[in-house]
């Protein structure tokens, strides 16, 4: 009786990754892959070492949070990338979260290698196409094509799920944020020195406690 009750506990265990999540496909190197570079690249924006396309650096960030990945907000992702269709979500959808796509003609892509792509590409708007000293998001900035860039680096955002799905034509990566990011006529992070706005900060990131 006794090893029937621990080979169940031993199952139930197996059946989650270490964030969590159930075992869905995704596979949990590609979740540390995808929550480490956001992080990462966060960090390089709050300490003002990000190149901008429009000149100089990106601002530096005075409140820039940490991102943390989410299972639920995973879920929603996978939802999106097993349709196999390029195409962003309804709202209605993933009802308060923002959403990156991505897609590589290599549908056997490894899922690690999937995030990196992705998530070098979205924020690689920033150095491509420019953001500038302004960071209120307007209708002409978000035209620029940096939305991808800019739901990254969102100050306001703290969760993060993301789902890698091989489908028949295409490698197809979906990333989804909450709170939202690219609201217009907000700011896209607050500027000023890396953790002056926040109390709990990891000073060598610039990073705040979400």
């Amino acid at each position: 009786m006794m090893s029937s009750i621990t080979c169940l506990v031993l199952l139930s265990i197996a059946a989650y990754s270490k964030a969590g999540c159930p075992d869905n496909g995704m596979s949990e190197e590609a979740r540390q892959k995808f929550l480490e570079l956001h992080n990462s690249l966060r960090s390089s924006v709050a300490l003002g070492q990000a190149k901008d396309g429009a000149g100089g650096n990106a601002p530096k960030a005075a409140k820039m949070k940490t991102m943390a990945y989410d299972c639920e907000v995973e879920k929603t992702a996978m939802n999106n990338a097993k349709q196999c269709v390029f195409k962003h979500s309804q709202p209605n959808q993933r009802k308060g979260l923002g959403e990156n796509i991505f897609m590589s003609s290599d549908s056997g892509m490894d899922k690690a290698k999937a995030a990196e792509q992705a998530s070098k590409a979205w924020f690689g708007e920033l150095a491509e196409k420019g953001v500038g000293q302004n960071l209120k998001l307007t209708g002409g900035l978000f035209s620029r094509g940096v939305g991808h860039y800019t739901q990254m680096v969102w100050q306001e955002t703290v969760k993060l799920g993301c789902y890698v799905e091989a489908c028949s034509n295409m490698c197809y990566v979906v990333c989804q944020y909450g709170p939202a990011g690219n609201m217009m006529g907000k700011d896209i992070y607050e500027k000023g020195e890396p953790c002056s706005k926040c109390e709990n900060c990891d000073k060598e990131k610039g990073l705040c406690s979400a």
